[in-house]
């Protein structure tokens, strides 16, 4: 420093010395406890009066150094800060004042909270300059003889500079800067440039100032920081540049000094196009060029204007300018946008070469040579690369100044004079220009240089200009092959190379001439064709046959080099050998220069060649090996290059290499050869050889060896040794990981990380031992932890290596660290290479790090990166269960078949106690990490339980030390990052059940917590970024509002509620009011922030800051996380501001409370602008939800739909969070009823959320979402909405939708589809929207009916139509009945329904036949669905004979409704007519069932017998079956067709009792029995006589009923004799052989009453089908026979008048005189259409399995098609009666698609089926027991009395009188449904199938 002293202008070169010695000699060799009293002994030496200003610039530029070195700034240091470095910004040399600005810029960066304050200094103290006025006065002499104006100027100098500094590294500070600061920086900078001082001195100072600020502003600010003003600032160049620039310089006084000022503007303006027009900028690029390229329009001006006057002392300023002119057109990505300046440029750029005289030499080949070939020199690579600056360094004392805002600070100062970077920045410009020439341009460039060569010869410039000749061309080529915009003609290739070969020739020239020739012609063969790159290679090689000059031979064995390096190709693939053998030659050389060039040469090939050089490898080797053997081979820099070849040798056959061959062998032999040297650079090919084997070779040599050779080389002097090594070592990490575990690396990369300095090394031992911990860290935890432990904790000396490494007692000095051939290599089969001396050495303990053993401590770097390696720890284990859980990991150490017993759970006490040691430890930086470590062990620990302890956590053990580290961390003293960290885990904690049973622990959390919400507003830091507060805000809601969706979460669930939990629910209630005002704020600048939905001029934020980019980024990150909670925890019993109590409910507020709300309490009263809010943010994240989530993590997340199941923690993170799940809870909790009386809900608005449902494509998981919000919305909206047609007609679809889903993904939402469902059909005003959604709901279900294909799909569509069709149907009753006027609609809907039913039964029908007759699976599940369809047809004629009776109907209406009737009659006709046997069978057996069922019920007898009417349409059909069965082939299934068909006439004849038709049907009934008796009589086959049997005891029944038996002999007294006879001789069998047992019986019994005889009559005639094969029902008809036989005499003995009996009502008592008989008995296909209150069919019971199937996305246009039924065809054809064409053959040629295309348009997606497995049926509760299923079920007659019975009693018990439809009988239904399909298909089957 004494040699600085006394200097003011110290020569730069003396400076850079001196900063060497000090940073390597000095700062390098101190610890660091050494380097803090160093730092502040330097800060003292500032304030002594003796430091002159070279002084001052070496020890702010150490300061710089030990600063960041240290990471902190000691408190020693921070004493003398303001009077030291902050005081040299007033210094009077400006080149103080910048490293003091760079010194704070340091300071800065390791201690952000002072950049703040450093920014709101300089800018007040600019303002005050500026506003004071001192600027405009004279300059005055003080009495210290200086002057107070320069004083100021040198303040505003400082502080401008300062504050350019501070801006560059605001945007990388790890807490941001206050986004205010950058603009009040820029409002000071447009200041200075647009109102500057009248003083010409103060205002060239200020102007300066002003352009280093905007330069600073616009190269490091966010671009959208700028983005409102870019425009503003570009009118800032418009002053100097655009106007007059005569009178611009007329003002000036000092023209120079104006040059410098404009010098700053282009530099500015530089700034400006990289930031703002480069390619990445994109869109307004044109906008912005323009002006700029008029701005450097005008520049180049100037420098014309200026070089033609030739003012005195204008050189140097006019030079920096146009370097500065010129930087700025090379910024311009595009040089074609600029080429009518061109012209100008190319005259400004061959200056060099006009007046060679005038230019120095070109520095810039050092940048432009490859970096590769610098062993060839003249900058040869050292030891250390700050060396190698120091030797490359060429400054001067007018050189540039350090530049305060570039993120390269200049090694050393003053490193470029001006002259010499005009020079550089004219020829880097003349290689752009070149490229952008067409060839007449560039043949004139080039003719300008050669003849500049020639001209200089002999002269003393010669060498400058050959160097500016070699820049300017070989940056020229690199021009072109970026730009590659033309093809070089030949005339252009030849003249560039005869200029290159030319310098070559040139003897005297030096290798930086030479190389850059070389590399030229390398360039230039890249850029000629194949043809002129071979024919360039073979001239050169001939060159070197003929040439003499060794250096001239060289320097075309380098180009042949550079040739095949830049060219390469096939090309020159045959010219290989030619080429090897002609520079082996010249390797074999004595002249040492020309082996070096050629074996560089050399080296070059085999990198390009590749593998077509692997016939060349051997002799290389013998090559290499003879010119180690030989004498000359000493040289240090030929020893390297022989090292590069066989590297380069290795990497070709790398693959190849046998361990122990023997040219493996001698390529060790070589490598330990040249290393043994112990030369920095010899040492260095041994180091890399082991890099290659890594990479190309792993096979060659285990593991351990390459680390063994590798340690050693950590600890080397020399930078690249080290970095080399850590490189190799992180490959082998990456190649090999499991071998590397044994290595134990870690301690041995920390303490290289410990004593490191070099930055970019530092980083590369960062990454790799992060790299190496995630790796190995999933087998080896516990080593991890004692590592780190002793890094984060260590106090006492330090330990350099590990214990494994502890010293073998050799000494490292005299260049030992480089490394020792003798513990580098080892023989072949363990270590890699035999040591030269011969020596074997075993891979021993290592030798190195014994001279480092030295009292100090760990370095605070080293301990917060081992903190931050901690943090990373829970996560690098891995995923293995056993890791987090102790039981797992117990049992994975007892098993002896487990490899690995080290788990991290074990180890879960160090972990937790680390972590709390390093949040409480006395460093402020590490305290967040380990708060936040805590954190991440919540996370993977939370839910662990304590096997030890049942039902307890594993981390309630540590409850003392989690608590304690949240009380350290939120408190007033804490630092943003601390206090964020400690927010995090407070609420972690409480919503786990780590604390859970400790209330005063608790109590403690939540105060901790609450206790800064009062002071949240105005939370600020002004030090900081504003986002630092905005995300301290968010953390303070989002604990809260965690906290309490956690508590409802429990509620919810109504489980064991902790007691200190409910506590929290008052707590919550009174400062709901606060609480809910800030989370409705930051929902709002959330919004603000995402969707622009705000005035950014006019919008006043809760989260100040956030209308700056910068800060508005850093929020949303944070906001993307906890949004969703905010919103949950905000409408959580949330009400209107204006609620109070229902004072109807007569309940206390408490009371009332915990009905109306889930907690008891009402929370946050929301105004109507606040809940319009809420309600549009739900939708909007509807909306765009895929957009907000698809990034967004949230941390916990209140699950309202799921269910917490054992010990677990709030719900964390999930993948599969959509939109749905955070909007639809939120929707849920704001459709209240009271929401909905307060007036906060329109129509409009409900409209607007149910389109949005409609058409959101939600996943089936989530639609019980949906749909408990529609039924919110259908139970609490007012009526008043179902009269606007859009709320119906929404409501109405989004019903549609979701049935269509759930039928096709699930069943588990039935139940509430079908309420909502209905109470939609009740409460809709508008006619056709109700009558559409009726049709929709009816064809919906039967459309999924035909395309079932499991029972469980089947069961399915039957529960629901069960649960709603009865509604339905009273619905159309209380229609018909109060608006018979108009019934339009009704009747189109029952017509579609009638049609649709008989068109599916019609193809239910031809899918039975397709499956071949069999009785299979298929079938009889297509049989069940045919019987759903003939009940589900009768009771719709059922309910249409109803409707029918209920109003007076015109003739029209009459013949509508009877067309519909006889639609449905014709269905069934179709059906008993079908040539199937099977489907024959199905429906007769359900019309005998509905006939025993209204038989059993008696309703017949009260009303006009519905199913008398019905089947009074089928009589013929029946007898016509019946008469057809035996003309055709008799078989025993078409027999009991035709036994079906006498007992369904017999039941008939039965209900026909007392009624004017009984006479013709008792004909009708008798004749049939007559025509099966006739065909039976007489034959005796089995299935006959039981046929015969069965009709005679019929006949026998029939006769002994009085009324019956008076139209028999009524009727038989009109017969022909012979007919009479042969009836008589039918009754006389049927009733002769029990006549003296029905005698008996009727002497026994009682006189039965009325109602006695009714049941008897209805018991009597009600039979089942038995099974013919069957020995014991055989056996109990002959029986029943004998019981049931009645004899003639007793029949004849009956009263002939019994017209006149009277029969007894069975249910009223009413007597009823038997009507007269008919006049004409053949009218019995007449339409007996009586009145009767019938009864629906009784839908099926199946069992509803819970299915959670993804649901199939139906769209809106899907839910509209099926509400828009064909309703116009209905009406056309519903005007005419329906033709008694049957329904199957007017619909056979139509398939069920085309069905629900003309009356429903339902798309075909919503007819596929669902696919499932059909459990066993399930009855609802309350049913009783039927019969199993699959058993088949035995109809016999009294069985079936039974049953009726039984369902009578049961209805009349259990089943409501409000509704006829849901009085059905059940029991009898579910018995037909589960038993009579397979009892029908085993009787009529075949005898294998049964």
């Amino acid at each position: 420093m004494d040699i600085l002293k006394g200097n003011d202008f110290a020569d730069p070169h003396v400076l850079a010395c001196v900063l060497y010695v000090l940073r390597v000699g000095i700062a390098d060799q101190l610890t660091e406890s050494s380097q803090r009293s160093f730092l502040g002994f330097l800060g003292r030496k500032l304030e002594t009066a003796d430091c002159s200003p070279s002084m001052r610039v070496a020890t702010l530029r150490i300061l710089s150094y030990l600063l960041n070195n240290l990471g902190e700034v000691p408190v020693e240091f921070k004493n003398i800060l303001d009077n030291t470095v902050v005081g040299a910004l007033c210094d009077s040399s400006s080149h103080v004042r910048i490293e003091a600005a760079l010194t704070l810029r340091a300071l800065a960066k390791v201690d952000p909270s002072c950049v703040g304050g450093l920014i709101s200094y300089g800018v007040t103290t600019l303002h005050a300059l500026r506003e004071s006025g001192s600027l405009e006065k004279v300059m005055l002499v003080s009495e210290f003889g200086g002057t107070n104006l320069n004083l100021e100027l040198n303040s505003l100098h400082g502080q401008a500079t300062l504050l350019a500094a501070l801006v560059s590294i605001s945007p990388k500070l790890l807490l941001g800067y206050p986004a205010r600061l950058p603009q009040s920086v820029f409002e000071v900078s447009k200041k200075m440039l647009s109102s500057f001082s009248r003083n010409p001195l103060a205002a060239i100072v200020e102007k300066e100032a002003g352009w280093l600020l905007l330069a600073s502003l616009v190269a490091n600010m966010p671009k959208e920081e700028l983005e409102d003003q870019v425009f503003d600032v570009l009118l800032l160049w418009a002053g100097p540049f655009a106007g007059n620039p005569e009178s611009y310089f007329r003002q000036a006084q000092d023209l120079a000094a104006e040059l410098y000022v404009l010098s700053a503007a282009v530099e500015a303006l530089t700034a400006f196009i990289r930031s703002f027009v480069c390619p990445t900028v994109a869109a307004i690029n044109g906008v912005l060029l323009q002006p700029v390229l008029a701005y450097l329009s005008g520049a180049l001006f100037y420098i014309s204007f200026f070089s033609s006057k030739q003012l005195p002392n204008m050189k140097s300023a006019l030079a920096l300018f146009t370097a500065r002119t010129l930087m700025a057109y090379q910024s311009i990505p595009n040089p074609m946008a600029y080429e009518t300046d061109h012209q100008q440029i190319i005259e400004i750029c061959t200056s060099p070469f006009s007046d060679p005289s005038g230019y120095e030499e070109s520095s810039s080949l050092r940048t432009l040579l490859d970096k590769k070939d610098a062993c060839l020199g003249p900058w040869v690579p050292g030891s250390d690369w700050y060396e190698d600056e120091l030797r490359a360094f060429d400054g001067g004392k007018d050189g540039l100044m350090p530049c305060v805002w570039d993120d390269d600070i200049c090694i050393f100062p003053r490193s470029e004079s001006i002259s010499k970077m005009l020079v550089n920045q004219m020829l880097l410009c003349f290689g752009t220009m070149f490229a952008t020439q067409d060839n007449g341009g560039k043949l004139m460039l080039l003719n300008k240089v050669d003849q500049c060569i020639k001209n200089s010869k002999k002269q003393p410039w010669h060498v400058a200009s050959v160097t500016n000749a070699c820049v300017g061309m070989l940056a020229g080529l690199k021009s072109l092959l970026a730009l590659r915009n033309q093809t070089l003609t030949v005339e252009v290739l030849s003249t560039i190379q005869s200029i290159f070969q030319g310098i070559l020739a040139e003897s005297e020239n030096f290798p930086a001439q030479r190389r850059a020739s070389c590399e030229g012609l390398g360039l230039l063969a890249r850029l000629g064709n194949d043809i002129f790159t071979a024919k360039l290679t073979r001239s050169l090689l001939g060159e070197i046959v003929a040439a003499t000059d060794p250096c001239y031979i060289a320097s075309i064995a380098l180009s042949l080099g550079c040739i095949y390096r830049s060219a390469g190709g096939i090309a020159l693939t045959t010219l290989v050998t030619s080429a090897v053998r002609s520079i082996s030659l010249l390797a074999k050389s004595s002249n040492a220069s020309l082996q070096l060039w050629a074996l560089h040469s050399l080296l070059l090939i085999i990198e390009a060649a590749g593998l077509s050089y692997v016939p060349q490898i051997q002799a290389t080797l013998f090559l290499a090996m003879e010119i180690i053997m030989a004498e000359e081979s000493g040289l240090v820099d030929l020893r390297q290059e022989i090292g590069r070849l066989i590297n380069a040798i290795v990497a070709v056959v790398g693959p190849e290499l046998a361990p122990r061959s023997t040219f493996f062998s001698r390529c060790k032999s070589v490598i330990a050869e040249i290393s043994s040297c112990q030369e920095t650079s010899t040492v260095l090919e041994s180091v890399r050889f082991t890099q290659q084997l890594v990479l190309f070779a792993p096979q060659a040599a285990s593991v351990f060896s390459h680390v063994q050779n590798l340690l050693p080389t950590l600890y080397s002097r020399q930078p690249i040794l080290r970095h080399l090594a850590v490189s190799t070592l992180r490959h082998l990490i990456e190649k090999d990981p499991v071998a590397m575990i044994d290595t134990n690396i870690e301690e041995n990369l920390f303490s290289l990380l410990d004593e490191e300095t070099d930055s970019e090394i530092v980083n590369l031992v960062c990454s790799t031992i992060t790299q190496w911990l995630h790796i190995s860290c999933v087998s080896c935890p516990s080593r991890w932890m004692n590592i780190l432990y002793n890094k984060v904790l260590a106090t006492s000396a330090r330990r350099i290596a590990s214990e494994n490494y502890s010293g073998s007692g050799n000494n490292k000095s005299n260049g030992a660290s480089e490394g020792d051939a003798a513990s580098y290599f080892g023989e072949d089969d363990e270590d890699m290479i035999a040591s030269s001396k011969g020596e074997k050495i075993h891979g021993s303990t290592s030798t190195f790090g014994s001279v480092y053993k030295r009292e100090n401590h760990i370095r605070y770097r080293t301990r917060l990166f081992a903190a931050e390696c901690l943090s990373y720890l829970p996560t690098a284990v891995g995923s293995n269960p056993a890791h987090f859980d102790i039981s797992l990991a117990r049992s994975s150490v007892t098993d002896e078949h487990n490899l690995s017993t080290d788990w991290l759970v074990l180890h879960l006490q160090e972990l937790v106690s680390l972590s709390y040691q390093i949040s409480t430890s006395q460093f402020e930086g590490m305290q967040s990490i380990g708060v936040r470590v805590l954190s991440i062990i919540m996370d993977k620990f939370g839910s662990t339980s304590d096997p030890d302890l049942p039902g307890h956590l594993l981390l309630e053990q540590y409850q003392a030390q989690l608590v304690s580290a949240v009380r350290s961390a939120i408190s007033t003293s804490s630092g943003p990052l601390l206090l964020e960290a400690g927010l995090e885990l407070a609420t972690k904690i409480v919503t786990s059940r780590i604390i859970s049973g400790d209330q005063v622990a608790l109590s403690r959390m939540y105060a901790l917590i609450s206790r800064p919400l009062d002071e949240v507003k105005d939370l600020y830091y002004p030090s900081f970024a504003e986002w630092i507060a905005c995300k301290i805000k968010i953390r303070l809601l989002a604990a809260h509002a965690s906290i309490k969706n956690y508590v409802y979460q429990l509620l919810k669930e109504q489980e064991d509620i902790p007691h200190e939990y409910l506590q929290l629910v008052p707590l919550f209630s009174s400062s709901s009011t606060i609480l809910g005002k800030y989370w409705i704020s930051i929902l709002k600048d959330y919004t603000y922030i995402c969707f622009g939905l705000h005035s950014k001029f006019y919008y006043t934020p809760f989260l100040d800051g956030i209308q700056f980019a910068v800060v508005s980024v850093e929020v949303k990150k944070c906001l993307d996380e906890v949004w969703p909670l905010i919103l949950q925890a905000t409408v959580l019993d949330a009400v209107p501001a204006k609620f109070k109590t229902d004072d109807s409910l007569k309940l206390s507020d408490e009371d009332s409370n915990k009905i109306m709300f889930l907690s008891g309490h009402s929370m946050v009263r929301l105004e109507a602008i606040e809940f319009h809010f809420l309600w549009g943010l739900s939708q909007l994240i509807m909306f765009q939800g895929q957009q907000l989530v698809s990034d967004m993590q949230v941390k916990m997340f209140f699950a309202a739909d799921e269910k917490r199941s054992g010990v677990s923690v709030p719900q964390g993170t999930r993948d599969s969070m959509t939109s749905c799940d955070i909007a639809l809870p939120v929707l849920q909790s704001l459709v209240n009823e009271y929401f909905f009386n307060h007036g906060f809900l329109s129509s409009e608005l409900c409209t607007e959320l149910l389109q949005l449902l409609v058409y959101s494509h939600i996943a089936y998981s989530r639609s019980g979402l949906v749909i408990s919000l529609l039924s919110q919305i259908v139970q609490f909206c007012p009526d008043a909405f179902f009269e606007s047609e859009d709320f119906t007609t929404s409501i109405t679809e989004l019903c549609i939708k979701y049935l269509t889903v759930t039928f096709q993904s699930g069943q588990d939402l039935l139940v509430d589809l079908s309420a909502i469902a209905k109470k939609i059909a009740y409460k809709t005003k508008q006619k056709q929207t109700k009558w559409k959604l009726i049709l929709a709901i009816v064809s919906l279900p039967h459309q999924w009916y035909i395309g079932a294909s499991t029972d469980l799909s089947l069961s399915k569509v039957a529960y629901f139509l069960q649960s709603i069709v009865p509604s339905l149907k009273d619905l159309l009753r209380y229609d018909a009945e109060h608006n018979s006027d108009d019934n339009t609609l009704l009747k189109t809907v029952l017509g579609t329904w009638a049609r649709m039913l008989a068109t599916l039964s019609g193809d239910c029908i031809k899918r039975i036949l397709i499956v071949d007759n069999r009785i299979n699976e298929s079938c009889k599940l297509l049989m069940k669905i045919l019987v759903f369809y003939l009940e589900e047809t009768i009771s719709l004629a059922r309910l249409v004979h109803e409707i029918k009776l209920l109003g007076q109907n015109s003739a029209i209406d009459d013949i509508i409704w009877i067309s519909i009737f006889k639609s449905c009659t014709n269905c069934i006709s179709d059906i008993i007519l079908n040539n199937n046997i099977q489907v024959q069978a199905l429906g007769l057996h359900v019309l005998k069932t509905n006939a025993q069922r209204e038989l059993a019920e008696g309703s017949h007898q009260k009303n006009q017998s519905f199913i008398l009417i019905f089947t009074g349409e089928l009589l013929g059909n029946l007898f016509f079956l019946i008469q057809r069965t035996w003309k055709e082939d008799v078989s025993r299934e078409s027999l009991a067709v035709s036994e079906d068909c006498l007992k369904l006439l017999f039941l008939i004849h039965t209900l026909a009792q007392a009624r004017e038709c009984q006479r013709h049907i008792t004909v009708l009934l008798l004749e049939a029995l007559y025509l099966v008796f006739s065909q039976c009589s007489g034959c005796h086959s089995q299935e006959l006589n039981e046929v015969n049997t069965t009709t005679k005891r019929m006949v026998s029944r029939l006769v002994q009923i009085p009324s019956a038996a008076t139209h028999i002999r009524d009727s038989m007294l009109e017969m022909p004799v012979l007919k009479r006879q042969q009836f008589q001789d039918m009754i006389r069998a049927s009733i002769g052989q029990g006549q003296m047992k029905m005698h008996d019986k009727l002497n026994i019994q009682p006189a039965p009453n009325a109602e006695n005889k009714s049941k008897v009559q209805a018991s009597h005639f009600r039979q089942a089908k038995v099974d013919k094969h069957d020995d014991n029902e055989e056996h109990n008809d002959d029986a029943q026979d004998e019981d049931e036989d009645d004899d003639w005499d007793a029949f004849q003995s009956f009263p002939a008048n019994t017209a006149s009996v009277s029969a007894i009502d069975s249910r009223d008592g009413k007597t009823i005189s038997e009507p007269a008989l008919c006049d004409e008995p053949s009218t019995v296909n007449n339409h007996l259409l009586n009145q009767n209150n019938g009864h629906d069919h009784d839908l099926l019971q199946p069992n509803v399995c819970e299915q959670d199937n993804d649901a199939q996305d139906v769209s809106p246009g899907q839910t509209k098609e099926m509400m828009s039924l064909n309703m116009e065809e209905f009406e056309e054809g519903s005007s005419t009666r329906y033709s008694n064409e049957r329904v199957a053959e007017d619909t056979s040629d139509r398939s069920c698609q085309d069905l629900y295309h003309e009356s429903s348009e339902v798309n075909e997606d919503s007819t596929s089926t669902v696919h499932n497995s059909l459990p066993s049926t399930e009855l609802c509760k309350d049913e009783e027991p039927t019969m199993e299923k699959g058993k088949a079920v035995q109809f016999e007659v009294e069985a079936t009395d039974k049953a009726s019975d039984v369902c009578i009693e049961m209805h009349h018990d259990a089943m409501p009188a409000a509704s006829e439809d849901t009085e059905r009988n059940k029991s009898s239904q579910r018995q037909f449904y589960e038993g009579e399909v397979q009892s029908v298909c085993l009787d009529h089957g075949d005898d294998s199938d049964e």
